[in-house]
C-alpha cells in the first residue's frame, strides 16, 4: 500500500469493494492524505524505522517503469504533517547492496487549497520494475533536517491507462440521462461537468481534462477540493478543452465501483487525466491537486 494512499484504494480488477485501513502515523496521518484503502492491493511502500520522530510517507498506489510523478510527505515527532521543508529525494533501484543513486531531483511542495493534505511531487522516471528504495533529505524552515528512506515497488506497467497510451472512451451516465443529478455527482451541489461522455469528448478532437472523484464519499477529503480546483481552471480554459467529471461508484452504498473505474482500471481515488487532441493521455496526476501544478499540463496541451 501507497501509505497514507491518495484517495480510496480500488482493485483494478471486478468485485471491488472498499474497505478502511490503518497507515503508518495514526489518525494524524490518515488526515495528511487519505484514510482507506482496497483489499487485494499489495503494499507499495515500505515504512522503515522512525528516525528522531520522522516517518516518510510514500502516497502514490501504481508506479510503474517509465516517467512518474512520485509523491512524498513526512510526518514529524508528534505525528504532524511537514509542510516547510526542502526537499532532494534520491532513488535507487536497489535496495539488497549500496549503489549509486539512478536519479537525484527537488520535489516541490503543493499545498495550495490542500491545507495539511499537501504533498511533496517530484517528476522522475523509473527504469526497471522491482522493489526500489528513496532517500528523501528533509530541511525544515527552522534549519533541522533528517534523511529518511523507505521502500517501493515499482510494476513492469501502470495498473491504470499510462501517460502515452490511448484514453478508454467510456460512455457513462449523463445529466440527461437520469431524474436526479445526485445519481452521478456526490458534490454539493452537484457539478455541471457531466454534459460530455469520454468517448464524445474524443470525438471532438481537442484536449479534455478527466476527474475520478467522488465527494461525497472520498475518505481523504481530497475529492472536493480537487473538483473545486477543477472548477476554478475551467472558466480560463472554457472552449479550448473539455472538463469531465466521473464518479468512483456506481453506488456508493454497496461501494460498486463504477463503469468508468472498471474500465480504467483505476486502483485508488481521485485521479485527473490529461488528454491530447490526438485522444492519448498526456499527463496522470493522482491524489490532491493544486491549481498550479494542474495549470501547467493544461497549458502544454492548449
Amino acid at each position: 500500500m501507497g501509505l497514507l494512499g491518495s484517495g480510496a484504494r480500488i482493485n483494478g480488477g471486478m468485485s471491488v469493494r472498499i474497505s478502511r485501513r490503518a497507515a503508518v502515523g495514526g489518525a494524524a496521518g490518515l488526515a495528511l492524505l487519505s484514510g482507506c484503502s482496497v483489499a487485494a492491493v499489495r503494499p507499495t511502500a515500505t515504512p522503515p524505522a522512525r528516525p528522531e520522530g520522522w516517518t516518510p510517507i510514500l502516497p502514490n498506489s501504481d508506479l510503474a517503469v517509465g516517467k512518474s510523478r512520485f509523491l512524498f510527505a513526512a510526518l514529524d515527532e508528534r505525528n504532524r504533517p511537514i509542510v516547510d521543508a526542502q526537499v532532494r529525494l534520491r532513488f535507487f533501484d536497489r535496495v539488497d547492496a549500496p549503489t549509486d543513486p539512478k536519479s537525484e531531483v527537488d520535489a516541490i511542495f503543493r499545498g495550495q487549497g490542500l491545507g495539511a493534505k499537501g504533498v511533496y511531487v517530484a517528476r522522475t522516471e523509473l527504469t526497471s520494475a522491482g522493489t526500489w528504495g528513496v532517500e528523501a533529505l528533509v530541511r525544515r524552515a527552522d534549519g533541522t533536517q533528517r534523511a529518511l528512506r523507505a521502500r517501493f515497488e515499482v510494476r513492469a506497467q501502470s495498473q491504470a491507462p499510462a501517460v502515452g497510451a490511448g484514453a478508454v472512451p467510456t460512455r457513462q451516465p449523463l445529466a440527461r440521462d437520469v431524474a436526479d443529478p445526485k445519481q452521478i455527482c456526490t458534490a454539493l451541489p452537484p457539478c455541471q461537468l457531466h454534459d460530455l461522455t469520454i468517448a464524445d469528448a474524443l470525438a471532438l478532437k481537442k484536449p479534455a481534462l478527466l476527474l475520478f472523484a467522488t465527494p461525497g464519499f472520498c475518505v481523504s477529503a481530497t475529492c472536493g477540493p480537487d473538483l473545486e480546483t477543477v472548477q476554478s481552471l475551467e472558466p480560463e480554459f472554457r472552449g479550448r478543452m473539455s472538463f469531465l467529471h466521473l464518479e468512483i461508484y456506481s453506488d456508493p452504498q454497496t461501494q460498486a465501483p463504477s463503469q468508468a473505474v472498471n474500465e480504467w482500471r483505476l486502483p485508488s481515488e481521485p485521479w485527473v487525466f490529461l488528454v491530447d487532441r490526438g485522444g492519448k493521455i498526456a499527463d496522470k496526476l493522482e491524489g490532491g491537486l493544486t491549481a498550479a501544478e494542474l495549470r501547467e499540463g493544461m497549458e502544454r496541451l492548449v
